[in-house]
C-alpha cells in the first residue's frame, strides 16, 4: 500500500501547470521559510517538512516522473526515487538549487548542521576539507593606440605572493613532515558558538592555523618562514595580440591569486582599456581620421600624404586621392590601412576612413583676393550663360 502523502503541488505551492522556473522559484522561497533559524515550529518539524520540500521538488523538476505523477499519483513513482529524494542531504540538494550556494553559508552555519539521524551531519565539513583553486585576479592594462595595432609584450610584477619555491607552498621545511593541526583538530574546520538567547548559534570557518588544511608544517620552511609564500613577487610577461580592443580580457591561467589549502592557483586577466589617440578614432577594426583640406584642393583635386596607423614610434604615412570637387564630410577610403587580428588562422584587416573638412582662409593676400574675385566671375557668367 503506498503511503498517503500531500500533494506536491500543494507542498511546493503552485498549480498543476507551473513551469520550471515557478518550481524553482517557489522552492528557493520555502527552502528560506523552512531553515532552522527561520522556521518558528521545533527544529524536528522544519527537517521533515525540508526533506518533504526536496522530495516534492526532485519529482517535479523531472519531466518523466512529473508525467507519472500527473497521471498515476503517488502510486506511479519508483519508492526508491521517492525515499532518495525524501532523505536526500539538504546542504547539497539546496547548493544545487542555488547554483552552488551552500545554505549555512547564509545563515552563519547553524540550523541543519543540528539534525541527527538522517545523514545531514558532516556534509559541510567535507566540503570545506577539500582543496579549492584560488581566486582569479583582474588587473586593468594601459595600451595605446599602437601598441593594440602592432601587438605587444609587457612585463607585469604580479599584485601577490606565489608558492615558495624552496617548499612549493607547503610551508614545510624539505625533509620534514606534515602534522595533524593542533587548533581544528585535522578537520580544517573551526566552530564559533554565540549564545543569542534561548538558541546557540554555531557559525564554521576554515581553520586559519593550517588554511583549511588540517595539516601544519613539523618543522616551517626556512626560506620562507613556514608562510608557504615566496618572499618576492614574480614578473611575468604576458603576450598582447594585435588588433586587441578596449574592454576585451586577455587571460594567463595559473597567475592568479594562490589557494590557501593546496588547490590549483587562479588566473591573471587583464581588462584592456586603450588611450586616446590625438587624431584617430577607432570603429571595431576601422579607424576614423578627421582630415582638413584647403578648399582650391578639394575644388581641383590631387593627392596628398595622410598619416596611417603602425607599430609605435613608427611614423606611417600614405598617398591618399582626393577627387575634384570633393564635399566637406565626405568620408574617403585607404583599403587595409585599419586594424588587423588574426581569427581562426585567418587574417582580418580594417580600413583607414578620411573624414573631410574643407578650410576657408580667413586672411588673403591681393593677389589671391584678386583670384578668387575673378573665380567668382567666371562662375557667374556660366550660370547665366
Amino acid at each position: 500500500m503506498v503511503e498517503e502523502k500531500r500533494d506536491y503541488y500543494e507542498v511546493l505551492g503552485v498549480s498543476k501547470d507551473a513551469d520550471e522556473k515557478t518550481l524553482k522559484s517557489a522552492y528557493k522561497k520555502r527552502a528560506m521559510k523552512y531553515h532552522p533559524d527561520r522556521y518558528k515550529g521545533p527544529k524536528e518539524e522544519a527537517e521533515e517538512k525540508f526533506k518533504e520540500l526536496n522530495e516534492a521538488y526532485s519529482v517535479l523538476s523531472d519531466p518523466k516522473q512529473r508525467a507519472k505523477y500527473d497521471r498515476f499519483g503517488q502510486a506511479g513513482l519508483d519508492p526508491r526515487m521517492r525515499a532518495t529524494a525524501h532523505n536526500a542531504n539538504p546542504f547539497d540538494f539546496f547548493s544545487s538549487i542555488f547554483g552552488g550556494i551552500n545554505i549555512e553559508d547564509l545563515f552563519g552555519g547553524s540550523g541543519f548542521s543540528n539534525f541527527g539521524g538522517s545523514g545531514f551531519r558532516g556534509s559541510r565539513r567535507q566540503q570545506r576539507s577539500q582543496p579549492t583553486k584560488g581566486k582569479n585576479v583582474e588587473l586593468k592594462l594601459k595600451l595605446s593606440f599602437e601598441e593594440a595595432y602592432s601587438g605587444v609584450s609587457k612585463k607585469i610584477k604580479l599584485p601577490f605572493y606565489q608558492d615558495c619555491a624552496v617548499c612549493n607552498g607547503s610551508r614545510s621545511n624539505p625533509g620534514s613532515n606534515l602534522v595533524t593541526c593542533n587548533v581544528c583538530g585535522g578537520s580544517g574546520i573551526v566552530e564559533k558558538r554565540k549564545q543569542d538567547g534561548m538558541y546557540v548559534n554555531i557559525s564554521r570557518e576554515n581553520c586559519k592555523n593550517c588554511n583549511g588544511t588540517g595539516k601544519i608544517p613539523e618543522i616551517p620552511c626556512r626560506e620562507c618562514g613556514g608562510t608557504g609564500k615566496s618572499k618576492n613577487r614574480e614578473t611575468i610577461s604576458v603576450k598582447i595580440p594585435p588588433g586587441i580592443g578596449d574592454g576585451e580580457k586577455v587571460r594567463v591561467r595559473g597567475k592568479g591569486n594562490p589557494s590557501k589549502n593546496g588547490g590549483s592557483p587562479g588566473d591573471l586577466i587583464f581588462i584592456i582599456t586603450l588611450t586616446k589617440h590625438p587624431r584617430f578614432r577607432r570603429e571595431g577594426l576601422n579607424v576614423v581620421l578627421d582630415l582638413n583640406i584647403p578648399f582650391y584642393l578639394a575644388a581641383l583635386g590631387g593627392k596628398i600624404k595622410v598619416p596611417v596607423l603602425g607599430a609605435p614610434k613608427q611614423k606611417t604615412v600614405a598617398d591618399l586621392k582626393i577627387p575634384a570637387g570633393t564635399q566637406s564630410n565626405t568620408r574617403l577610403t585607404l583599403k587595409g590601412k585599419g586594424f588587423y587580428r588574426l581569427r581562426g588562422g585567418k587574417k582580418e584587416v580594417g580600413d583607414s576612413y578620411y573624414l573631410i573638412r574643407i578650410d576657408v582662409p580667413t586672411k588673403l593676400s591681393n593677389e589671391e583676393r584678386e583670384a578668387l574675385i575673378a573665380f567668382r566671375t567666371a562662375i557667374r557668367k556660366k550660370k547665366h550663360s
